[in-house]
């Protein structure tokens, strides 16, 4: 999105009625014409390359067009290069026009234009010279109102440029970055997948008249070798069409997507099943409407959808809107998010951080520097929003500046920008890190639902309380398909976690999170426990008597196991009893017993892990193999680093006395 759209099509209209060519000639002027038509129309299909080379062509045989002139300088500044050039050319084609032409509508627009430019270069004080100029000459009050407005965000932008926030920007690299627009990065919390949005040739459509193709979504794994080589989500685009993606589900299984439909601009989603991503599906009303829609993010719990449209009732432009589930699973009638978020213009691409707690976004208005500036709110605890703070230099500038995705660790976050002299291309992705790391105290449990009485899972609700002040910190949903759940907690606390549906609650479950489970800033965010919702006993596997004996046979925290584990990276964990439950020995069949071991942890868990690995690609054929029966359907890989750290030390050597009885 360029920065000057807007201004530079009105000033195309004023320089095509006043088209100047000095000396005048009529031959030369019908060659002139034709040739500039066609810059017209190039520069009209994005193709500013060719529009550049045609204006360029016109000013070699007639340094004094003034339409070439400026139409050259637009397409510089379209295409973020050259300002510099860019500036020189629009303050010639003023030197050329007639003193009396100076504040015409023609000679304000050029002016505002050379204006806008000075800000766009990081001039500001370039840049309220002229505006200053203008709002003396002229007297339409609603033009005035207008360089008011931009001149407050030049010396937004000024103060914001003198105080640049310290951090480090790294350009992805080639692997996701090419010669073509690459944006709208999103990567998994975990920090093994990342999607984005890229218009370079995928055998999916046509070459566009810009010389780039239709956009399509990729997608690429992290694996123990690195990175895998993004390969084009096929499963979207049945048709050569524009999709982009606009956010990640927290637990990495739904993907939303932006699309134009026939009703107008509107939001999709897709859902991954059995290793498949699903053909996108629209958006219900109330989400969905006859205006436009053009972003989407789910909450961390999954139960409130914050979106932006444009639709009657809001503040002005898109607004930020949050939608909440109900009991039964249906999305409910979208909350304008308030005065405090939106402003008279344009708000984009929201994003809430998993802490639940700080929303990121875009906003032409509160203190942005120019266009698009991202800010970030905190919640407070009577639910009401902080004011907006801007994010800063270098993150923001003076041109469109959004889709900032955040981490589970607030010092780093992911966007996509064209203007780094690192560029691969014309817009690359970027990995963002601030210089002060922020010291996290999340963490991350992962488990499934075990709905015994197989209602449908959207109306299943796990209602999670902090024991401390009783205060519900989040109603989150399981996933639809898989039953599975992410859960978001601050560490060093006791919760109370309730099972509940609109006709029923299950017992409780009370969990301690740990400071050691809280996530390591330093290294890759993993999921780190998985407390169960439900006794693991399976109904329809009925034990025989001889598949009963003593768990002394499976060693708890031995020291055999902490022997081998110094080339062990990850493990499979099977199972997590609360308060030692008891637990039938038959529950192991399948598995290799000479590697099933028991890890007593400080959080009170009980956890039963088989097998040991040196990368988490043998970890994952061992998973799949032991699932193949249908069996262990929950079996989760984790690093065992952490595990470790979890287990009690003192306890290394005891050995388990759980028994079942049988009766």
């Amino acid at each position: 999105m360029s920065y000057l759209h807007t201004g530079f099509q009105k000033a195309v209209v004023f320089i095509l009625l006043f088209f100047i060519v000095i000396p005048a000639d009529a031959g030369r002027n019908d060659l002139h014409m034709r040739t500039f038509k066609k810059a017209f129309a190039a520069a009209g299909d994005k193709n500013y390359e060719e529009a550049i080379a045609l204006y360029s062509e016109i000013l070699e045989q007639n340094p004094y067009h003034v339409d070439a002139l400026t139409q050259l300088g637009i397409c510089y500044v379209h295409t973020n290069q050259e300002l510099d050039s860019a500036l020189t050319l629009f303050h010639k084609a003023m030197s050329i026009i007639p003193a009396t032409d100076r504040f015409s509508p023609f000679g304000v627009d050029l002016q505002q234009t050379i204006a806008r430019t000075y800000h766009l270069n990081q001039q500001p004080r370039e840049a309220l010279s002229v505006f200053k100029s203008l709002c003396d000459s002229v007297d339409d009050e609603q033009l005035k109102n207008e360089f008011a407005r931009e001149m407050k965000q030049i010396r937004n932008s000024a103060i914001l440029l003198k105080n640049p926030v310290p951090l480090q920007i790294t350009n992805l690299g080639n692997l996701f970055n090419s010669e073509f627009d690459d944006h709208s990065p999103l990567v998994s919390f975990t920090g093994d997948r990342i999607f984005f949005t890229s218009r370079r040739p995928s055998g999916h459509g046509p070459e566009l008249p810009d010389g780039q193709y239709p956009e399509k979504v990729f997608f690429a794994e992290r694996t123990q070798k690195g990175w895998s080589k993004p390969r084009v989500l096929g499963e979207f685009f049945s048709r050569s069409e524009h999709k982009s993606i606009l956010s990640l589900s927290p637990d990495g299984n739904r993907l939303f997507l932006f699309k134009n439909d026939r009703e107008g601009k509107s939001i999709y989603v897709s859902q991954y099943l059995n290793g498949e991503w699903q053909e996108p599906e629209k958006m219900p009303h109330p989400i969905n409407s006859q205006w436009d829609e053009t972003h989407a993010a789910l909450s961390p719990d999954q139960s409130t959808l914050y979106f932006t449209s444009n639709r009657p009732g809001g503040f002005g432009g898109l607004d930020v809107y949050m939608s909440r589930l109900d009991a039964y699973g249906q999305w409910g009638e979208p909350v304008n998010m308030g005065p405090v978020i939106n402003s008279e213009l344009d708000e984009e691409t929201p994003m809430l951080h998993p802490d639940g707690q700080t929303l990121y976004f875009a906003s032409e208005g509160h203190t942005s520097m120019g266009r698009f500036d991202v800010f970030y709110s905190q919640m407070q605890d009577d639910e009401t929003w902080t004011q907006p703070v801007n994010m800063g230099h270098p993150i923001n500038t003076p041109d469109d500046d959004f889709f900032f995705v955040p981490t589970l660790d607030k010092s780093r976050a992911y966007y996509a920008s064209y203007r780094f002299s690192e560029n691969v291309g014309r817009s690359d992705i970027y990995k963002v890190e601030f210089d002060s790391l922020y010291n996290g105290s999340l963490a991350v449990i992962e488990g499934t639902i075990q709905n015994s009485k197989n209602l449908p899972v959207e109306q299943i609700r796990l209602l999670v309380s902090r024991d401390s002040d009783n205060r519900q910190v989040g109603d989150y949903r399981p996933n639809p398909a898989t039953g599975r759940y992410l859960l978001f907690l601050e560490s060093g606390e006791n919760y109370t976690i309730k099972e509940v549906t609109p006709e029923s609650e299950e017992q409780p479950l009370n969990i301690h999170v740990s400071e050691q489970l809280s996530y390591n800033k330093t290294e890759q965010i993993v999921m780190l426990q998985d407390p169960r919702m439900a006794a693991p006993l399976k109904p329809g596997l009925m034990p025989t008597p001889t598949d009963y004996r003593q768990l002394a046979e499976i060693p708890r925290n031995s020291g055999r196991l902490q022997a081998q584990a110094e080339d062990t990276t990850f493990t499979i964990q099977v199972l997590a009893l609360r308060h030692y439950s008891e637990v039938g020995f038959w529950f192991f069949r399948g598995l290799d017993i000479e590697s099933v071991n028991a890890l007593e942890g400080r959080d009170g868990y009980l956890r039963y892990v088989t097998g040991r690995f040196r990368n988490r690609e043998e970890a994952e054929k061992h998973r799949n193999r032991i699932q193949q029966n249908g069996r262990f359907s929950d079996a989760w890989i984790r690093p065992w680093e952490p595990l470790e750290e979890l287990s009690e030390p003192e306890n290394s050597n005891k050995i388990s006395a759980l028994q079942t009885n049988v009766q």
